[in-house]
């Protein structure tokens, strides 16, 4: 079998696009629920996708995510760690898939069945930062984390970029919203039967990875790692730094749930896109914070010139402070300057973009070996924000077409995010904490602080 010696950016590729399906999957409810139920178009009476349910229905189907992600997660994190991750990995395609294919079937048996189809969305969507987290590890060499990351992370973006202007285009159409569940359900079929036949565990399992590319990518990886040290729980969640990267966290994905949830309520209701336009318009913010997710990462590595803790300084500020100021001018933008209203939300969903090299980075290179439980309570975050971003909004957007009501909700947000970004400014430090030194190298400190001072 003919070896390649870049093999892993197609492994890095294939799961890029496995993380980013189940995003979509469990987003797709976000659109189609401004979209016309079909039976109503055919009757010249037209109503929502969401009408059915009432406000609080709406808002725990909203919601209903990230109670499956939270439920799963350790169970999972026990499944990954005792079996196959590929295995694994693809268990949850295969719930999201038949999940996400049954949906609107569930969704004709009322609330509560389609409640249960959401749930099932959520628990696909808890293996990804597991799988995140094991790919880099196995499949990077040690300078390509950054990109990996970068990439990986930026399924979140990329999901949104496919799933809006694909649900735009099938919502005008005359198949109406269960064929966006249907189609999602197809595609993602198809990219986990691929990473089936293509993905493998480890590089040195793999026949298409050759001997130069292995080297590649084991170089400088020390087998120790795999034997981390125990977890300083106590002195982990008492550390002020890590819980001010946890504080900057919460804000931003707050901002972010604000965007994947309410975007195209915003474009079709605020501003009378249509439908069509709705879903290619939700897409462009979010397109350009891929870019910037990646231009920041990259870049945040090239500039050396600088420390550590001012580098995660001036990039989370960009990603929470800058982004806050754009999101409270764009309260003031009226609904009569719609296109003015797009480039607004398009800069700030792109600052938001520079994440990477702010509290994500920061909180890596405090936590050191303990980076993989610190990230997974920014996937606990994450959850917790898709949870509680709509018992947020809907008390104070009860009328999605006024502007007093938009303007109480960006500016509630914009305020928020920018005075974790300035905590953060304040208190922030990317230096590895004690807590990440090993007892013989704080033994070996303590006894060359000994001999100075004896010679002293």
């Amino acid at each position: 079998i003919m070896a390649f010696t870049s093999f892993r950016f197609i492994i890095l590729a294939i799961a890029t696009l496995c993380c980013t399906i189940i995003l979509s999957n469990m987003n797709v409810y976000n659109f189609t629920r401004i979209c016309a139920n079909p039976v109503d178009i055919s009757t010249g009476n037209a109503t929502r996708m969401e009408a059915p349910f009432s406000r609080t229905e709406k808002s725990i189907l909203q919601s209903a995510t990230a109670m499956g992600a939270l439920l799963s997660s350790l169970p999972y994190l026990f499944a990954f760690h005792h079996f196959s991750p590929r295995l694994v990995f693809l268990s949850a395609g295969v719930i999201s898939i038949v999940s996400t294919a049954l949906a609107p079937l569930a969704y004709s048996f009322g609330f509560w069945m389609f409640l249960l189809a959401r749930i099932f969305q959520g628990i696909a969507f808890s293996t990804t930062f597991q799988m995140i987290g094991l790919l880099t590890h196995d499949w990077a060499t040690i300078h390509e984390h950054g990109i990996f990351l970068a990439f990986l992370t930026g399924s979140t973006q990329l999901s949104s970029v496919f799933t809006m202007p694909i649900s735009g285009i099938i919502c005008s159409s005359s198949l109406g919203w269960p064929y966006v569940f249907y189609v999602h359900a197809i595609v993602c079929a198809l990219i986990f039967l691929f990473f089936f036949i293509i993905y493998r565990d480890h590089p040195e399992e793999h026949p298409l990875v050759g001997e130069i590319e292995l080297e590649k990518i084991m170089h400088d990886k020390d087998e120790k790692l795999d034997k981390r040290d125990p977890v300083p729980y106590k002195k982990l969640f008492t550390d002020i730094p890590i819980l001010v990267s946890w504080l900057s966290a919460f804000a931003d994905l707050l901002c972010i749930q604000l965007i994947n949830q309410y975007e195209p309520v915003y474009f079709n209701d605020y501003l009378h896109y249509n439908i069509f336009k709705s879903g290619f318009l939700s897409a462009v913010p979010i397109l350009a914070q891929f870019s910037a997710k990646l231009f920041s990462g990259i870049s945040s590595d090239a500039l050396k010139c600088i420390s550590p803790t001012t580098n995660v300084k001036i990039y989370n500020s960009l990603a929470l402070v800058v982004s806050g100021c754009f999101m409270i001018g764009l309260a003031f933008i009226p609904p009569s300057q719609p296109l003015l209203c797009v480039a607004a939300i398009t800069v700030t969903v792109c600052f938001i973009g520079f994440n990477t090299a702010g509290f994500n980075k920061s909180t890596t290179l405090r936590s050191r070996q303990h980076a993989h439980f610190a990230m997974t309570q920014i996937m606990n975050i994450w959850a917790i924000t898709i949870l509680i971003e709509p018992f947020i909004v809907e008390p104070i957007l009860t009328d999605h077409t006024s502007q007093s009501q938009w303007m109480g909700v960006f500016i509630l947000h914009g305020l928020f995010v920018i005075t974790a970004g300035l905590i953060f400014v304040f208190t922030a430090d990317a230096t590895p904490a004690e807590w990440t030194k090993r007892k013989s190298e704080m033994n070996l400190n303590r006894i060359s602080s000994r001999a100075i001072s004896n010679v002293n």
